[in-house]
């Protein structure tokens, strides 16, 4: 009976594998790794491709839909579905791989990204050096856009119920009505999405899993990449999870990812502020000429503060501040707006009781903005006429849904989600916010509403970011004044990663270097693909004239030295335009 038992299980051991093996484990995420990928022509309303696309950068692009599980932990629980978009490199046998792009967010798509940013590259100067290298990266890699899990065409995420929000007034309203209507919406609408059953699956460590999937159904051993923001936090997670896969990875605009993650959102009112002060007014102050607002930096940057509660809502809302403030070349729209708040503040104030729209109209009318000047009267003008309608609203806020759009349900599920909240205590965001909103007046306050103090914790761990120091040479980009990812997260990010080099652009504060076109971040960015080699620890570049304040031959050099064709300017415009559609979703990285 033994020697029988003992044949028995022989021959069952040799029936798995032969000589009495045990066989191998058996991988749940197989059957996702062996997925055919069924690459299709996109839909032109999903990935866009407006007639400035080249047909030859067109005909290399298509589109897929890859599963994902949607519980790397548990695969058994379900699939989830990720879009994917591809332009494939213009020379397949001299290919070196693929480079994912990530627009950030949490809860921006970057579809579009791969098309774009291929039509930018792709469309370079061919008679410079750095043109040709850029041109190269197209030619040699494929580009690869993507629908984060939560976001686009991918599986969505969305948080909302039938209840209703109080109304709220602008957060340096630090009233204790306005203070409990603030933290009875955050807890609102960090409710809805805890009910949402796809909560607990949307977040960084399972999009940076999509991402080796994706990596690996593209048949690639290194993984390259350039991420804007929040992307530069999801590509520190990847570094962090993977650093043997990493290939070469640019971090643009880097988010501090050090720790939790809403360190990020109390920094941003800090950053923004900091523009509106110390680089926008100053340049207005160097002409007062054309925004008539003075020659004072100090007291210009003293307007913001002096307005009345419904002006700042006006000023914020109206005049999509959140975009003049991510992009450099916007600076004199920048002084433009504070010097449209100034003179409309002052209209009201020399007319004290003005209740009806049109009477106000009639006064902005009248009003000399820029006095005795060929300025930019007629612009300040039109832009103090925008902030009629906001402006009398704001007097009495109206309810609204408990809601959050699909960019917002991600952003605030995501940073719930990745790693603990710095408290759970809803009085510890009070205090900050009533601190912030005194020192940062334009959006400090607006750090009280914290989904996540009663979120729960978070649903993942993120790994230790000393793993991401056996990665390949990791380079990072980022403007000096950044009014999102502050440079000072960034620079806490740089000292953690000892592979990477940090290029940083002076006199500037534009938010994603890469759409910017620098030609000497441009230049590192070609070589970089070109080989891998980052030139040493750090650098800097410097941005070109701002407006009014460079000579027509420093002007027309800058120009000239972009030698780019429309094609790329208007590549260049679709992704600006889709780093501002982040900035102003409200909640943005």
């Amino acid at each position: 009976m033994a020697g029988g038992l003992a044949a028995a299980v022989l021959a069952a051991l040799a029936a798995c594998g032969g000589d009495g093996a045990i066989p191998p484990p058996v991988d749940p995420l197989q059957p996702y790794r062996d997925q055919v990928v069924n690459w299709q022509k996109c839909d032109a309303d999903v990935v866009g491709g407006g007639s400035f696309v080249p047909k030859e950068i067109l005909a290399r692009l298509s589109c897929a839909t890859i599963r994902v599980p949607l519980d790397y932990s548990n695969p058994t629980k379900g699939d989830a579905v990720v879009a994917v978009s591809r332009v494939a490199a213009g020379e397949p046998s001299q290919r070196l791989g693929a480079i994912l792009v990530n627009p950030g967010g949490p809860g921006g798509d970057g579809l579009a990204w791969s098309l774009n940013l291929a039509v930018l590259w792709g469309n370079a100067s061919e008679s410079t050096t750095t043109g040709q290298q850029l041109r190269t990266i197209v030619q040699r890699y494929d580009m690869i856009g993507f629908s984060p899990r939560g976001v686009g065409a991918s599986s969505r995420m969305y948080c909302g119920t039938s209840g209703m929000l109080r109304p709220e007034h602008h957060s340096s309203d630090r009233s204790e009505a306005n203070v409990a209507a603030m933290l009875f919406n955050a807890n609102a609408l960090g409710d809805a999405c805890l009910r949402n059953p796809l909560v607990k699956y949307i977040n960084t460590d399972a999009t940076v899993r999509d991402m080796d999937l994706i990596r690996g159904l593209l048949g690639d051993a290194k993984f390259n990449y350039v991420g804007i923001s929040y992307g530069t936090w999801l590509g520190a997670w990847y570094a962090s999870l993977f650093p043997e896969r990493v290939g070469r990875m640019v971090l643009d605009s880097s988010m501090d990812v050090t720790g939790n993650i809403d360190v990020n959102v109390v920094m941003q009112p800090m950053a923004m502020q900091r523009v509106l002060d110390q680089f926008i007014s100053p340049f207005a102050s160097r002409h007062p000429d054309r925004f008539g607002i003075g020659t004072n930096a100090a007291e210009i940057a003293n307007v913001y503060r002096t307005l009345p509660e419904p002006m700042r809502v006006a000023f914020g809302q109206q005049a999509n501040l959140h975009a003049i403030l991510s992009k450099t070349n916007r600076v004199a729209k920048g002084a433009q707006l504070i010097a449209a708040a100034r003179g409309m503040n002052q209209v009201l104030i020399d007319n004290p009781g003005i209740d009806d729209p049109r009477v106000l109209d009639a006064k902005l009318m009248e009003y000399e903005f820029v006095p005795d000047s060929f300025g930019d009267d007629l612009e300040i003008r039109g832009l103090a006429q925008a902030m009629i309608e906001p402006y009398f609203r704001a007097f009495t806020p109206t309810a609204s849904p408990v809601e959050l759009s699909t960019f917002n349900s991600v952003f605030n599920t995501v940073v719930c989600n990745d790693t603990v909240a710095t408290s759970t205590d809803p009085q510890y965001w009070v205090k900050l916010g009533n601190e912030m909103a005194v020192s940062y007046p334009y959006e400090g306050g607006s750090v009280t509403r914290s989904l996540c103090a009663t979120w729960g914790g978070p649903s993942v761990a993120k790994p230790p970011l000393s793993r991401a120091g056996a990665s390949a040479p990791i380079l990072m980009l980022q403007s000096e004044f950044d009014a999102q990812t502050a440079t000072e997260g960034a620079r806490r990010s740089f000292d953690a990663l000892p592979p990477a080099h940090l290029v940083v652009v002076t006199g500037a504060y534009s938010h994603g270097v890469v759409p910017e076109s620098n030609a000497c971040v441009d230049a590192t960015i070609g070589t970089y693909f070109a080989n891998g080699v980052v030139p040493g620890r750090s650098s800097t570049c410097v941005e070109p004239p701002l407006p009014y304040e460079g000579t027509a031959d420093s002007v027309r050099m800058a120009k000239a030295s972009a030698g780019e064709a429309d094609a790329a300017a208007q590549a260049r415009e679709a992704l600006r335009q889709s780093l501002d559609a982040i900035s102003n979703s409200g909640a943005r990285f």
